[in-house]
């Protein structure tokens, strides 16, 4: 930004030089007398001597951004009130010039956005980037939110976007509009759990503000004040300092600027990682934008409207600090962000590859899978999923490595989080973690999806730093009262974590592992008539066991998993295996899937054997029970497999999922099925391919295939 300081320097030596020698004389002699702003005086010593230019300098170093208005008056009290009145338009049309170069500046800082992974010098436009989110303005009740936690897949998207239009659907271009009664707010909080793209919504206000999209008549001045970043302030300030700081200009008019409080809108992202205290006493209370301050006392006088109380703000919290707020905001409008539409999460894919076949093969890969599909409401997911793919695609490998099962695309999404908020709980990460699990894992025995105060004290995870990160705090209304109430950001992610609970070490020192009659008395419990709502969960425990899982688990988060928990599921898995009469249908699936998500051959290699004939015919199979198939069948020990997909729904893209598995097959088939002639001539260059690699090896193609 061009200083501002220099300009008006400019200015002031320009009005000074329109002075006769008399008049200027009279100017001195009355600037030693003044009522000086901060109540500092120039020295007499150095005003004695200076000329129009030294004069100048020193009103600037003592004065700063007030030296004109002084000069101003006292022009006005020595009876120039033409050279008043002259000096006055000057600086008012250096004033909107000034706010067209904040503008300009605002522009440049937002246009581009980095990604959280990104590599030097790596940027992408923030538009090409921004997905308009599902934002409403009013609560739901307690049953609704019930709803929305254990619907799963397509039906969860469905009930987000029903709430959207039952609940007061919005955007930001409505944030300040007037409601129903006409009264436009002045204080609005903008809540959502933690990577639902509360900061990319700011990051696009103030983008859409400086191009003159948002809001132009509106706001003179949009302000960003970063929570994270006040940590790092001085311990004293003022809030002139802090819109010197936003400005990057020591010479920015922060008297003008303050002049026009009901053109000033002060954004406070991040609420939530504030430190500070709100309780002030009243005479802590700062009303002096200019008063130099505890950083705590100038948020809090601003927030309850002590300080400039004509002034707009807006708040991006996480639901757990949203009762901080609640004490001291007059009259907030509240807003909440529940992440993606349908629609929303296309758009972003297709932005973020620029190619709608990468895309397609993306979108396909996640709605697949149907707890991957239910948790990509939440942005950070589809980001996390989209990086991840991306460079699979690049490389030109299938997406079959770091996201190749449901419990590998939570583990990053923890990681990412975890990560992003390391600060907050790298002093007892461990204990933190296990409440969060213990709450997690006695939650799902109970069937519990919300929970009160009391269950985390219970758990010792009332005070935890992960509480915000993983939890959602919501306020019910009971009778004339009210309640808080907890809940994970979807039942899929206490799935997760009650899973974790069952695979970490808890004895430190491992020596020994106390978990482990647990763990035996839940596989049990799960198989149990009525008890279906564990299955999720008992996929997550299969997929923590896997050594690459563990590994990662250890060295990002220092979590070691005990050592008895894949001795235990192998031999579970064996037992499950010798059962008579053996599992068939969806049973048996749901077995084969605990397998894949270890991604342990030994575990296929040990049962595969005892299934030598599979019945999934009339049983409709999505494109992930064909990669969990292919995977037991791939790993199997025998060769003379006997499968029965008939009428199945399958298409081509389902064959290309079992191409792995066939070659321990002897009899296919796959009758009453759409196969269509590119499904059919996948499966011929399948069986072209394993009838060479037959030959080669002197074996034979399968002696059973039944296409039709």
């Amino acid at each position: 930004m061009e200083p501002g300081g220099v300009m008006m320097q400019d200015i002031l030596l320009d009005a000074l030089e329109d002075l006769g020698q008399g008049d200027y004389e009279k100017f001195k002699f009355k600037l030693r007398t003044a009522a000086a702003p901060r109540g500092k005086n120039i020295p007499h010593g150095r005003m004695e001597k200076a000329n129009r230019e030294m004069l100048v300098d020193l009103l600037v170093e003592y004065y700063e951004d007030e030296a004109a208005a002084l000069m101003m008056t006292i022009f006005e009290d020595i009876g120039l009130k033409y050279n008043a009145s002259k000096l006055s338009k000057v600086v008012g049309k250096q004033g909107q010039g000034y706010k067209k170069r904040y503008a300009e500046n605002v522009r440049e800082e937002y246009l581009l956005t980095e990604d959280r992974n990104s590599l030097f010098g790596e940027s992408t436009p923030l538009n090409a980037r921004y997905i308009e989110l599902l934002i409403i303005k009013r609560h739901r009740p307690q049953k609704q939110r019930e709803h929305e936690l254990v619907a799963t897949g397509r039906l969860h998207m469905k009930i987000l976007e029903t709430n959207s239009s039952h609940y007061s659907s919005t955007d930001i271009e409505s944030l300040f509009e007037p409601d129903e009664s006409g009264i436009a707010p002045r204080t609005v909080v903008l809540q959502g759990p933690a990577g639902i793209g509360k900061t990319m919504t700011v990051q696009k206000f103030m983008l859409g503000w400086a191009a003159g999209e948002l809001y132009p008549n509106v706001f003179d001045y949009v302000f960003c004040i970063r929570c994270r970043e006040l940590r790092l302030a001085e311990e004293t300030s003022s809030l002139a300092d802090l819109i010197i700081n936003q400005c990057q200009d020591i010479y920015a008019p922060v008297k003008g600027i303050l002049a026009h409080p009901e053109k000033l809108l002060f954004i406070i992202d991040g609420f939530d990682e504030l430190c500070c205290s709100l309780e002030l006493n009243e005479d802590n209370f700062c009303n002096n934008p200019y008063s130099k301050m505890s950083i705590d006392c100038v948020l809090s006088s601003l927030l309850r409207k002590k300080l400039l109380p004509k002034s707009y703000l807006l708040i991006t919290t996480r639901p757990g600090a949203a009762e901080r707020l609640q004490g001291c905001l007059k009259f907030p409008r509240f807003a909440e962000i529940l992440g993606f539409s349908e629609k929303g999460r296309r758009e972003y894919f297709l932005k973020f590859f620029g190619d709608e076949q990468k895309a397609n093969r993306a979108l396909t890969f996640i709605e697949n899978t149907t707890a991957v599909s239910t948790i990509c409401f939440i942005p950070i997911v589809c980001w996390i999923i989209c990086s991840i793919i991306r460079v699979e695609l690049e490389t030109e490998d299938e997406i079959v490595d770091t996201l190749d099962t449901t419990t590998k695309v939570f583990v990053q999404f923890s990681h990412n989080l975890l990560k992003h908020d390391s600060e907050k709980w790298k002093n007892s990460p461990l204990n933190d973690l296990r409440g969060l699990c213990s709450l997690a894992q006695a939650g799902m025995l109970e069937q519990k999806i919300l929970f009160e105060e009391q269950d985390l004290k219970e758990y010792n995870f009332e005070a935890s730093a992960l509480k915000d990160l993983f939890l959602d705090k919501r306020t019910f209304q009971t009778g004339i009262g009210r309640h808080n109430v907890y809940s994970f950001l979807h039942l899929c992610f206490q799935e997760f974590f009650a899973a974790l609970w069952y695979i970490l070490q808890k004895d430190p020192a491992g020596t020994s592992d106390n978990n482990m009659g647990d763990l035996k008395r839940f596989l049990v419990e799960c198989e149990k008539p009525g008890n279906e709502h564990l299955t999720l969960t008992v996929y997550f425990i299969f997929g923590l066991s896997s050594e690459k899982v563990r590994i990662f688990l250890e060295q990002t988060l220092q979590c070691k998993s005990s050592d008895l928990v894949k001795p235990l599921l192998l031999q579970r898995a064996k037992e499950v295996a010798a059962e008579d009469p053996p599992r068939e249908g969806y049973c048996l699936l749901k077995f084969f899937h605990c397998l894949f998500e270890s991604q342990e051959a030994e575990f296929a290699k040990r049962v595969m054997h005892r299934f030598q004939i599979i019945d999934l015919s009339f049983k409709t199979l999505s494109v992930l029970d064909c990669r969990v198939l292919a995977f037991c069948l791939q790993h199997s020990t025998i060769e003379d497999h006997s499968i029965d997909l008939t009428f199945c729904r399958l298409k081509s893209h389902h064959i290309r999922a079992l191409a792995p598995g066939i070659k321990n097959c002897t009899t296919l088939k796959f009758g009453s099925n759409r196969l269509g002639n590119s499904g059919v001539n996948v499966l011929c260059t399948i069986l072209k391919e394993l009838v060479l690699m037959r030959i080669t090896s002197q074996m034979l193609v399968p002696k059973s295939f039944v296409p039709f």
